[in-house]
């Protein structure tokens, strides 16, 4: 049985567009079946009171995501980073989040339009394989997945929409994948369209890694290649991405995680939350 969270900056924002109080929008959310949120760990440390209200409204934590530098050379910020590492894990523990999502690193424009001239799993291969930045990645994301297995916590990384992460693009997610015993794979189904790759075909390459899922639907505004036709933030199952499709590969493989509601930046993001919470129920049916 799938069910559906929704990213608590969407909330925030809401609060910010509306004027209503959190513990209004909180249970507004809970109202419209949604049943967890998607939250930054700096965020969690941050505001303490924050336990307090998803408890009252009834919501968990489906995830706890946050940004790293395991790219950086320097031994201080590596240490910085696997301090972090533990913290991450440890707020997973104590809220409840069965997963977490870790954005590693990024590299050098020079590095990363390198990396985009990869055309197959083997040359992606090689150059990660030769890329002192990303073998300190590698190394990070070990360290970060064998705290998290002692601790009955999944690690994962998602196909980020920035050309300088590694993870971009689904040749260099595979790389990690299979370089990163234990590692797994937030399916961000919205991303893929930024570095010019089909969610469907990252699907069939990718599925068998897959724990955690962002409905992240894309409006048309300008077209920017070939797979691109806009990037606006819009509710799920209102734009051009193919949602209810991966839904129903979704249900043929059994996954029955969560399905997180992702739409950053959405000029409506109350009305955009219930459109999208309405859509994914009737998508995937059980929930």
């Amino acid at each position: 049985m799938m069910n559906i969270s929704v990213f608590y900056a969407h909330i925030l924002q809401a609060a910010e567009q509306t004027g209503k109080a959190l513990p209004e929008l909180l249970l507004g959310v809970r109202e419209a079946g949604i049943e967890a949120v998607e939250m930054e760990l700096a965020y969690l440390e941050s505001y303490e009171e924050t336990h307090t209200l998803l408890r009252e409204a009834g919501l968990q934590v489906s995830c706890i995501y946050q940004f790293y530098e395991m790219d950086a050379a320097d031994e201080k910020v590596q240490q910085k980073e696997r301090e972090k590492a533990r913290r991450h894990i440890a707020m997973a523990k104590r809220v409840g989040a069965k997963r977490i999502l870790v954005v590693p690193g990024f590299l050098a424009d020079e590095e990363a339009q390198e990396m985009k001239k990869c055309a197959d799993y083997v040359q992606m291969s090689a150059f990660m394989e030769s890329n002192a930045k990303i073998q300190r990645i590698k190394e990070g994301m070990q360290y970060i997945v064998a705290l998290g297995e002692k601790e009955g916590v999944i690690v994962t990384v998602e196909d980020f929409d920035d050309y300088k992460s590694p993870v971009s693009g689904m040749q260099g997610i595979l790389w990690f994948l299979k370089n990163v015993p234990g590692l797994r794979y937030t399916l961000d189904m919205g991303n893929f369209v930024y570095s010019d790759e089909d969610v469907l075909e990252a699907w069939e390459l990718l599925k068998d890694y897959v724990s955690h899922v962002h409905c992240k639907d894309r409006g048309e505004d300008v077209t920017c290649g070939r797979l691109n036709k806009g990037l606006l933030p819009v509710a799920a199952g209102e734009g051009y991405m193919p949602i209810a499709e991966l839904i129903g590969k979704l249900k043929n493989v059994g996954y029955d995680g969560y399905l997180a509601i992702e739409h950053f930046d959405a000029k409506e993001q109350e009305e955009c939350m219930k459109r999208s919470a309405a859509f994914l129920r009737k998508e995937a049916g059980s929930c």
